[in-house]
């Protein structure tokens, strides 16, 4: 069956005339005449009387109307209320993010988002491993370093700096390390998804495969364990900064500077994405530029570098 003809078959029925279904449809009487009549030949019967002074249904064409009319008025009405949704701030928005990540900076571009667009409803999926941004439907995601992902777009908001730290009282019992080499005689706190350590002074780049005394996927857990003195760490600068204000860690071959990574949003590259989606993008890239802005507090500067990308 051709769906089209039903729609038309429809219309005709509710326009009263062929005539005018075809000024509503935009589609000349000739044309939408002959499509009325293959839809009939499809069928095997007729739906409509046709005459140059009456207009009528048969009993075939009541028939079909009356079973079928309510269902195509109500995919119409539904058909709108998405159209509606998408051009609109309105309707459910799903997000992804590390942990960190998440904690740090996405949740309170979240909440300053729905506070300014309280019909935006928002799921989010705070996770360190790469979750399946299809299956799960996912309409936007933070993701760290390259992203490489077909049919998504990715955008840079800033790049983090990692930090190698420990507490105070560490650095007391084994000593302030000056060269990268000596971190093999001392315990060590990894993650993960950082297995090699890279640190880089004067064109020099010094490689360090960390033989951890801990290993962890979760930042806030390595940050606490350097925080109780267990070992030098490699965290991002944002997640450490404020406990190296206070004092509560020390930085550790600061004349070094290690690897960045850039922190990127993502989401389906779409010819036209939805209203709310591309508000919460543009929303989140001018936060990022803010935060990079050399009007932007000393705290909130040193949170994140400049972004080169």
């Amino acid at each position: 069956m051709n769906y089209q003809d039903l729609y038309f078959f429809i219309k005709v029925v509710e326009k009263g005339s062929i005539v005018a279904a075809s000024r509503y449809l935009n589609v000349p009487t000739s044309t939408l005449s002959r499509r009325i009549q293959a839809f009939e030949d499809d069928l095997g019967y007729k739906l409509i009387h046709r005459s140059a002074k009456k207009f009528g249904l048969t009993e075939s064409g009541q028939r079909l109307y009356g079973s079928v009319a309510h269902t195509v008025q109500d995919l119409e009405t539904r058909i709108e209320d998405v159209n509606s949704e998408l051009s609109s701030l309105s309707g459910d928005i799903k997000i992804t993010a590390p942990v960190s990540l998440g904690h740090h900076y996405v949740k309170q571009w979240v909440f300053e988002f729905m506070q300014a667009n309280p019909r935006i409803t928002v799921e989010t999926f705070l996770s360190n491993e790469n979750v399946d941004l299809v299956k799960n439907s996912i309409d936007i995601a933070f993701r760290l370093g390259n992203v490489t992902l077909n049919d998504w777009v990715s955008r840079p908001l800033f790049r983090s700096a990692l930090v190698l730290c420990a507490s105070a009282s560490l650095v007391q019992r084994t000593g302030q390390p000056e060269h990268p080499s000596d971190l093999h005689r001392a315990p060590l706190i990894a993650l993960k998804r950082t297995p090699v350590w890279r640190f880089h002074k004067d064109g020099d780049t010094e490689i360090l495969v960390p033989k951890p005394y801990l290993r962890t996927d979760e930042i806030q857990f390595a940050m606490d364990a350097a925080r109780e003195g267990l070992g030098i760490a490699c965290l991002p600068r944002y997640v450490v900064n404020d406990a190296l204000e206070n004092g509560e860690l020390v930085e550790l071959l600061p004349d070094w500077q290690m690897d960045e990574r850039q922190v990127n949003v993502i989401y389906p590259h779409r010819e036209s994405l939805p209203v709310k989606t591309r508000a919460f993008i543009d929303f989140v890239v001018a936060k990022a530029a803010a935060m990079r802005s050399p009007q932007a507090t000393p705290e909130v500067r040193s949170r994140v570098t400049e972004n080169t990308v």
